[in-house]
């Protein structure tokens, strides 16, 4: 809401962003054991039953969460940052960090007394009611201020919706993570099915770290995994940018992370996948004694490594897009020129000799 005082009317109050949630989850573990012999998900609960299919995790859909199906903003007020401003809201009420649990547990529910209904109904002829406007005293409100509303306690919130650069850039702006995109995109709009989450301060679970997605850390890196093998086939067309923002590998560390750590020291040390032949092709190529077509064998290992973050070399965000569509998504370097419209050829093939001299340095 906008700013109103005492004397405002309820036709005039500024309602500037509003958001439709829809709570899902609290699933028995019994119904979710019967759903998966069965081989079907029943209607309803999106995320939890997608999550369960893709990890085949079976404690999950017990979790309690919350799925945004729409946000709407006053045509006047967009991008003026109130939808950003709603969500945020939204997040800390669901933690209890606008109204404690607590406070509300303590509270007084008042009593109802029970109603006979045929004394009710006695009493309410029709024939002699007087049909008249209701009073603002008989009345629900329709809005309540969130600090006099006990809030759920959920475990996430998630977000279905057609993927696009600019959706998923808003999203990752709130430090919510993909675990499912589509394969197949939909034929009316082109685009593929994306839910991600968002974990939720809560005390049933602990979260171990300082990682900010708490539980859902480690189902957020089986997807990368997954996500980064299935470029080269069923993503193979996406854009790159788009693509990077799905992954937002880590392209920066600085000397004491890359001095102090060795391919040795990494869990399944790159040095270990690549062929002999492939480090010294490698050393033949920084060293412009082979063309870069030979390094095609190996490029995949590399970018892999580098996006699972098994490699502390640190490049700059062209530089990783140009390994991501070489190494991951397979493209010739005819159609990495036409995605990158603002480099040509030479400054491809230069971007790409400057990233593999870091990976021999690191390596040898």
């Amino acid at each position: 809401l906008g700013p109103i005082d005492e004397n405002t009317k309820s036709d005039d109050i500024p309602i500037l962003c509003v958001i439709q949630v829809s709570f899902e989850g609290e699933i028995s573990r019994k119904s979710v054991m019967k759903s998966i012999s069965a081989g079907h998900q029943p209607f309803g609960d999106q995320i939890p039953w997608k999550f369960c299919e893709q990890f085949n995790d079976t404690v999950f859909p017990s979790l309690s969460g919350a799925r945004i199906v729409r946000i709407a903003t006053h045509p006047s007020a967009t991008r003026l940052g109130y939808g950003t401003a709603a969500i945020e809201i939204l997040a800390r009420y669901f933690e209890g960090k606008i109204t404690p649990f607590s406070e509300m547990d303590t509270e007084e529910v008042p009593e109802k007394s029970e109603v006979n209904i045929i004394e009710a109904a006695e009493k309410a002829y029709l024939l002699e009611e007087t049909i008249k406007p209701r009073t603002g005293k008989e009345l629900a409100p329709l809005l309540v201020p969130l600090s006099d509303r006990k809030p759920e306690k959920l475990h996430y919130i998630g977000v279905s919706f057609g993927l696009t650069l600019e959706l998923l850039r808003f999203w990752r702006k709130h430090n919510f993570a993909p675990f499912y995109i589509s394969e197949i995109p939909s034929p009316v709009t082109g685009e593929h099915s994306c839910m991600i989450l968002k974990p939720l301060s809560n005390d049933d679970i602990e979260s171990t770290g300082s990682d900010q997605l708490g539980f859902f850390s480690s189902f957020y890196q089986d997807f990368r995994s997954r996500f980064t093998k299935l470029l080269a086939r069923s993503f193979r067309s996406m854009d790159y940018k788009l693509a990077m923002s799905i992954l937002d590998p880590k392209i920066e560390f600085n000397e004491s992370q890359a001095a102090s750590s060795s391919p040795e020291e990494f869990p399944n040390p790159i040095s270990r996948k690549l062929l002999p032949s492939a480090m010294l092709q490698l050393e033949a190529y920084v060293n412009n004694r082979v063309d870069y077509h030979l390094t095609g064998f190996f490029v995949t290992d590399l970018a892999c490594a580098y996006f699972w973050k098994m490699v502390p070399v640190t490049l700059s965000y062209t530089q990783a897009s140009v390994l991501l569509c070489f190494g991951l998504q397979g493209k010739d370097i005819s159609c990495i020129e036409k995605e990158m419209k603002e480099l040509d050829r030479q400054q491809i093939l230069s971007m790409y000799m400057k990233m593999m001299k870091k990976f021999y340095k690191y390596l040898s």
